[in-house]
């Protein structure tokens, strides 16, 4: 029980945490939009994100840290080198502890490109690897760019510190995310084939380049390869392949003499000396050592000096650039390079170490809580299912009380029926004798009973004669009345339509005849108001009629509505349409 409650107050309290954290996530909606435009234009999203700093400033923790992690990553990307660690480092201890897995894959990346400004290459290299390792390990929740570019910058650093066969993994690594992705993928090619030919791999090398080449063919858009086709020429001019290097030549657009840079004037130098051209090479590599500020660029080319002025026979001049050689490379200090990249391989399998024991201590946490959960959950269920037993086995014991009872009820009621029955064959056997003494009584009543019925059939017979004739001399005397009343109504139309409007104070169901009445009345009355009536209504009902005859008499809509049985609003909207026929001037 006390595991159990443990395990309530962690999630009340992660609960809680994420309740407060989702005020600020809710505001994050313009760090987004940042966050998208700093991909394309870094230097317009810094500027837009230093307006918001105020407005950030006043949010909680996370929408801080959430801002400061921007503003480094937007940093990143506009090429501003960093000066310090100390924001990085906080951003690290917040995000290790509240961050989820994109996030720690997000702040340990920059911390590493932190560092690799900083030109401390172990921890660099520690923290790119940690950033992978939380994008393997995120079950799919990570950021697929973010890491094809930290086995990008692997690649750069084990290249650095001559870790050539980590670097190849990184670069294999770099090649398939870049693949999945759907990408431009000569930049990985290129890194994979640096790799290989640092370890003398030339065939490994040459099919990297070659597919660098084809791409840049495919896509018909050399003038946005220069860089790579400066690398390409440079390495295939160190493997001596004529007809690609050429090929590459004819490629390039820049003029590394005359425009100096560094590296493109190392890489034509490369191609000069393998097209025999020394005068060139030397030339170049002359630029390089003067102009140059690499310091990798000017060791190769003082190696390159020393070469050729070997091949010359010009032993003096080798042997001052030999001076120079030896100088650059205790400057370059490989073997220094070397140690850091052991020592960072050595940190982090201490760290994989610590990871490793640490998640098989919180492994076993978990099994043991889930012992003692699953011990927990058995022991209720089995005295859910004791008390249940306890229960329906009392009920079972009630259930057969009960039927006892009722079965003994049953058996009194039996044995008082069979009384019952024996009491009632004792009553029919002295009841016999009278039902024969009441037989006789009753056939003199059955005689007499035929006799009477035969009597009302003959007065049901002259009763419905009468009733016919009654009724025959009331259909006469009503077709009489109604004759009478009909020629009276038809000598006088003044006469009906005033015996219309005194019924209309009540209800009243006109028939056919007594509407045949009221036309002929108004009609004589009236006589041009039926042929305006019917050009005015065009199409019209018997009801629209009736209600236009029954306003033109001059009835209310009350009285309108009795003798019409129309309901209320019908009749005021239709006296309504119809108020013309008040103001109709027709005469007698």
């Amino acid at each position: 029980m006390r595991t159990k409650l443990y395990f309530i107050q962690i999630v009340c309290a992660t609960c809680l945490c994420l309740l407060f954290s989702c005020s600020d996530k809710r505001d994050l909606g313009d760090y987004e939009k940042i966050k998208v435009i700093g991909d394309e234009d870094p230097n317009q999203a810094l500027a837009m994100l230093d307006s918001l700093e105020i407005k950030i400033r006043e949010m909680g923790e996370y929408a801080k840290h959430k801002y400061d992690l921007l503003r480094i990553r937007l940093n990143d990307k506009a090429f501003n080198v960093a000066t310090s660690d100390l924001m990085i480092k906080k951003l690290l201890n917040y995000f290790e502890d509240n961050g989820s897995t994109l996030e720690k894959q997000e702040v340990t990346y920059y911390a590493g490109s932190v560092y690799r400004d900083l030109q401390d290459a172990p921890r660099s290299m520690e923290y790119f690897l940690k950033s992978l390792e939380y994008a393997q390990n995120g079950a799919g929740d990570c950021d697929s760019i973010m890491m094809r570019n930290a086995y990008s910058n692997l690649n750069d650093l084990y290249y650095k510190v001559q870790n050539y066969d980590k670097a190849i993994k990184m670069a294999q690594g770099e090649l398939e995310i870049t693949q999945r992705l759907k990408k431009d993928p000569t930049l990985p090619y290129m890194h994979l084939g640096t790799a290989y030919l640092a370890l003398h791999k030339q065939q490994e090398a040459e099919k990297a380049f070659d597919a660098v080449l084809d791409e840049i063919i495919r896509s018909n858009d050399a003038p946005s390869h220069q860089s790579t086709l400066l690398y390409l020429l440079n390495d295939y001019s160190y493997m001596e392949q004529y007809s690609k290097a050429k090929k590459c030549f004819s490629m390039i657009d820049v003029d590394p003499i005359n425009d100096f840079a560094d590296f493109p004037c190392m890489a034509f130098a490369q191609y000069y000396d393998m097209c025999g051209k020394t005068d060139s090479a030397i030339l170049c590599c002359n630029l390089v050592l003067e102009k140059g500020t690499d310091i990798g660029n000017q060791y190769d080319a003082s190696r390159l000096l020393c070469r050729l002025y070997n091949k010359l026979g010009d032993v003096k001049n080798a042997n001052r650039y030999a001076s120079v050689y030896m100088a650059l490379s205790d400057s370059l200090d490989f073997g220094k390079r070397q140690e850091l990249a052991a020592t960072v391989n050595n940190e982090f399998q201490y760290h994989l170490d610590q990871k490793r024991e640490q998640d098989l201590q919180n492994q076993k946490d978990k099994y043991r809580n889930i012992l003692i959960i699953v011990s927990l959950a058995t022991l209720m269920l089995a005295s859910v299912a004791y008390i249940l037993y306890i229960r329906r086995r009392n009920k079972h014991l009630q259930e057969v009380l009960h039927l006892s009872t009722k079965l003994r009820q049953v058996s009194d009621d039996e044995k008082q029926l069979r009384k019952d029955i024996e009491q009632k064959e004792k009553d029919l056997e002295t009841s016999s004798t009278s039902l024969e003494q009441t037989s006789s009584e009753l056939d003199r009543v059955k005689s007499e009973l035929q006799r009477v019925s035969a009597e009302l059939l003959e007065s049901e017979e002259s009763l419905k004669e009468k009733e016919q004739q009654l009724s025959e001399k009331m259909d006469q005397n009503k077709t009489f009345i109604k004759l009478l009343h009909q020629s009276e109504l038809e000598n006088n139309a003044e006469d009906v339509i005033e015996a219309i409007r005194q019924s209309s104070t009540g209800k009243k169901n006109m028939t056919s005849a007594d509407w045949k009445q009221l036309y002929q009345a108004v009609d004589e009355l009236y006589p041009l108001f039926r042929d305006r009536l019917l050009n005015e209504l065009g199409d019209f009902t018997e009801q629209q009629i009736q209600v236009c005859y029954l306003m033109r008499i001059g009835l209310s809509k009350p009285q309108i509505q009795n003798i019409t049985n129309l309901s209320r609003v019908t009749v005021w909207r239709w006296s309504k349409k119809y108020d013309w026929v008040l103001t109709s001037d027709d005469e007698r």
